[in-house]
């Protein structure tokens, strides 16, 4: 009777696992499925060189044992090499832990259950070792010393979900109902609001890597794998019965929801992960849906009927544990990221990211329903970083952050402690910014305000003393391969030639179509280019796992920016933007103000 229930609860798992892998591509931290693993999915071609490359020699085992297509002999003895060669206990954990602790053995345990029937019982043992030499538990870090800082690293959020789940596996397989416990009980400090570090806030932040605004990414993962373990352990003697899973359930209307728009995840919650060539907003946003309608079937019935028709909350949202705020109205939305000396500007590392220095410096982001794929449709390859829609930045040249695999990840902070935002009545709300530049003298109050139709930018105590340019970027739009594209400037059209920049003195007012209106109250000195940019993803992300290709991305941006001149003192800004307004309203506001 035992073992039925253990082997009832492998054939769920199955089940789950074709699910998901049957659906949108789940892009998680290891970008398990990639272009390269399904072009090896007929003849794995193994790499045991490093720790990421084991793991993606592994995935494209699980490609073929998921395909089921009679390949079962074929992925056996692909086991046994990398057992053999890469991944056993006596092995040293070098490298990245993640893949280690991780990725390899959630994919090697995947596998165990699809070929649990052509595994011969010797080869099982010899994999759960393996398993439980570097993930012996969900609650420390097995991998210790310098690298990791402290001995042990107690595991939070994301990771300590996935282990998790790994936990749980292994007790499946090995007919172990103390481990699968175990498991479950490792949930309990993810159910429970956090006021530091890791996890879920109060008023909906959620937080990995101690600083960083992770929702959109490491939140995800966490909340898959909750979902599954959920829908795993449901009716069997391993329930999750704990009364705090009820944050995870929250969680969906406090901290996910407000970051979708139009099944797309807002990038100002991904991280180091908006660089993943197979990750994009898009992707994110679906396996986000996809763990919530998972999530509902364990769920209480009042939250799984709401969850059945999910619409983005209008007015504005404030989570300022993470220094983030969205603005939502019926066709537009704006989310804007900001870094204090409690959340990180950026995160870099493992290769990826390698250019995110600006985007925790006041970007702000226009989502509008006639362009929801303007950040899916290769943005981050092809916007210049330097220039990103609300910073203020200093020109100066910077080199690649992050690069080198097997590092880890870093947080790269700022001293300011004045970073967030208020509601105020009505739905709207206003946000303020203590910049300091990162390597430079360059210092600036910078504010917003957040009404029905606009966005007030503000910006005073502009200074700066390292002889470069200082700029404000008002505008950086991706108009894709839409080179002619009418822009106005005070009611006239102006040429749309590439690659001129062009500078007006005392502007009031400019549209550009299909993108919306920028008022200037008093006028204003505008810089103009409209240009083709050129880039890779591999130019931003090199990590083993998740290395962008060389493909060059061409696509046609208009940018419009503020210049305050070379070591400016006390310069300021206001600026009105009017997302998705017609010409003749800007205009018409222009003339109000």
């Amino acid at each position: 009777m035992r073992e039925a229930i253990f082997e009832e609860l492998l054939v769920r798992y199955e089940h789950l696992l074709r699910r998901r892998h049957g659906t949108a591509a789940l892009a998680t931290e290891a970008a398990e499925t990639t272009e390269s693993t399904e072009a090896a999915a007929t003849r794995p071609s193994l790499d045991v060189s490093d720790e990421g490359h084991t793991t993606l020699s592994y995935a494209q085992l699980r490609t073929l044992a998921l395909a089921g297509d009679g390949s079962a002999d074929t992925v056996v003895d692909a086991l046994r090499f990398l057992h053999e060669n890469a991944y056993r206990p006596d092995a040293e954990e070098t490298g990245n832990w993640w893949h280690w602790e991780i990725g390899t053995p959630r994919i090697l345990l995947d596998i165990c259950v699809l070929l649990r029937a052509h595994l011969p019982d010797a080869d099982l043992r010899r994999y759960l070792a393996a398993v439980r030499r570097f993930c012996p538990d969900a609650d420390h870090r097995t991998k210790t010393g310098a690298w990791s800082r402290s001995s042990p690293v107690t595991e939070t959020g994301a990771n300590r979900a996935d282990k998790a789940l790994i936990v749980a596996l292994t007790g499946l397989l090995a007919g172990d109902g103390d481990r699968v416990a175990r498991a479950r009980d490792a949930l309990s400090s993810l159910f429970q609001y956090v006021t530091s570090g890791d996890g879920f806030y109060e008023d909906g932040s959620f937080i990995q890597h101690d600083t960083v605004a992770y929702t959109g990414s490491y939140g995800v993962v966490l909340l898959t794998s909750v979902a599954e373990i959920l829908a795993l352990l449901h009716g069997s003697p391993w329930e999750v019965t704990d009364p705090g899973v009820s944050v995870v359930f929250d969680a969906v209307e406090r901290s996910f929801l407000p970051f979708l728009f139009e099944g797309r995840m807002m990038d100002t919650v991904r991280g180091r992960a908006v660089a993943r060539q197979h990750s994009r907003d898009l992707d994110i946003g679906a396996a986000t849906l996809d763990a919530i309608e998972l999530l509902a079937r364990s769920a209480p019935a009042s939250y799984a009927a709401r969850w059945k028709t999910l619409e983005r909350p209008d007015g504005f949202h404030v989570f300022g544990s993470m220094d983030r705020v969205v603005h939502h109205r019926p066709r537009w939305s704006a989310a804007l990221s900001l870094s204090s000396e409690r959340i990180a500007r950026y995160e870099c590392g493992n290769g990826e990211n390698l250019h995110g220095w600006y985007t925790g410096d006041g970007m702000l982001y226009i989502y509008d329903l006639d362009d929801p794929d303007h950040y899916t449709d290769g943005f981050w390859p092809t916007v210049d970083p330097y220039r990103l829609p609300g910073t203020t930045v200093d020109t100066r040249r910077r080199e690649d952050v992050g690069r080198g695999a097997g590092r880890g990840t870093g947080a790269i902070m700022a001293p300011n402690r004045i970073a967030g935002g208020a509601a105020v009545e009505g739905g709207f709300g206003t946000a303020e910014l203590d910049l300091y530049g990162e390597g430079s003298t360059l210092r600036a109050r910078k504010k917003w305000h957040f009404t029905d139709d606009a966005v007030v930018a503000l910006g005073t105590d502009i200074s700066a003393s390292d002889g470069r340019r200082i700029e404000t970027i008002v505008e950086n739009r991706n108009l894709r391969a839409e080179a002619g594209r009418r822009f106005v400037v005070d009611g006239a059209a102006q040429d749309p030639e590439l690659g001129v920049e062009r500078r007006y003195h005392g502007v009031q007012w400019a549209y550009l179509e299909g993108v919306g209106g920028y008022v200037f109250p008093g006028g204003a000195d505008l810089v103009s280019l409209r240009e083709q940019r050129v880039g890779t993803w591999h130019a931003i992300d090199i990590g083993v796992s998740t290395e962008g290709d060389d493909v060059e991305v061409r696509r046609i941006y208009h940018t419009l920016w503020l210049d305050h001149g070379v070591s400016p003192r006390r310069a300021g800004y206001m600026y009105v933007l009017l997302p998705g307004a017609s010409e003749e309203g800007t205009a018409k506001r222009a003339a109000q103000l």
